[in-house]
């Protein structure tokens, strides 16, 4: 019998949570294996590319190692897939059960707010961080196949990058959502909010008023090709950390405190 809202949400979206883990692993699977013919294509291509959209591009040396080219496009274009997932949870898991209006229900056990608020956060924790070692997983094994040399370690410093992207926004959409019974407006306004900065962190070169902008997205911290490179960058790190922090401290109290709505 499961005995917490933890467990029973995870056994409920188990096979949601394994349809995901295939299909995100067979993307990027499928996404390395245009490394060997792109390779020497963007080699050419890329000397004619702008200046400020060199960062959305790469340089034409990114391109020529499998690394490089897992920087580029795995974890930093290909970061958009757990973005998506990250919003669709959040949104579902923060205000889904009050949405359907069985979240009453839920209160009506002998359970605290702020207990359903931890595991319902934990599970959406645990979810993230499956997806997010895709990201691993999916290029090492897309290595394998082209038979071209891996660096785990930076590989792995890159997902975890990755990870931190998808676990911040799965956070404020959370967050947003626990605070406001609104599960519409949760996911529109992180979802928003990602798209801009997307395009923000990778148009940031274009402009010093662009690259000032892009400082307010997530998308530049994970900064996917400098991490393969010369590894972690602490202050980035330190950056999604003080959001999901700020998220959960500011909504907790508000969503323990607060009328829920009824349907």
């Amino acid at each position: 019998m499961l005995k917490t809202i933890l467990t029973k949400m995870l056994f409920e979206k188990r096979w949601t949570l394994a349809l995901w883990f295939v299909a995100s692993t067979a993307t990027i699977v499928g996404i390395s294996m245009i490394f060997p013919p792109i390779r020497d294509t963007m080699g050419q291509m890329l000397g004619s590319v702008p200046e400020s959209m060199k960062n959305w591009f790469g340089s034409a040396e990114t391109w020529q190692t499998f690394a490089g080219f897992a920087g580029q496009e795995i974890y930093t274009q290909m970061s958009m897939l757990i973005v998506v997932m990250a919003i669709v949870f959040g949104a579902a898991f923060a205000a889904g059960d009050e949405h359907d209006g069985t979240l009453l229900m839920v209160l009506a056990r002998p359970v605290r707010r702020s207990s359903l608020f931890v595991q319902k956060y934990a599970a959406l924790f645990v979810m993230v961080t499956v997806v997010a070692s895709t990201y691993f997983f999916g290029a090492v094994l897309g290595g394998w196949i082209l038979s071209e040399p891996v660096p785990y370690a930076v590989s792995l410093q890159a997902s975890v990058m990755v990870w931190l992207l998808g676990l911040s926004l799965a956070t404020v959409t959370y967050a947003i959502g626990a605070a406001t019974g609104r599960k519409g407006l949760a996911g529109l306004v992180v979802g928003f909010y990602a798209f801009v900065a997307y395009f923000i962190a990778s148009l940031s070169t274009a402009t010093d008023i662009v690259d000032k902008l892009s400082y307010g997205s997530l998308f530049r911290y994970v900064a996917a090709p400098e991490v393969i490179a010369g590894g972690l960058n602490v202050g980035h790190v330190a950056v999604f950390v003080v959001v999901i922090i700020v998220s959960l401290v500011v909504a907790l109290p508000i969503f323990a405190r607060r009328d829920l709505k009824t349907r």
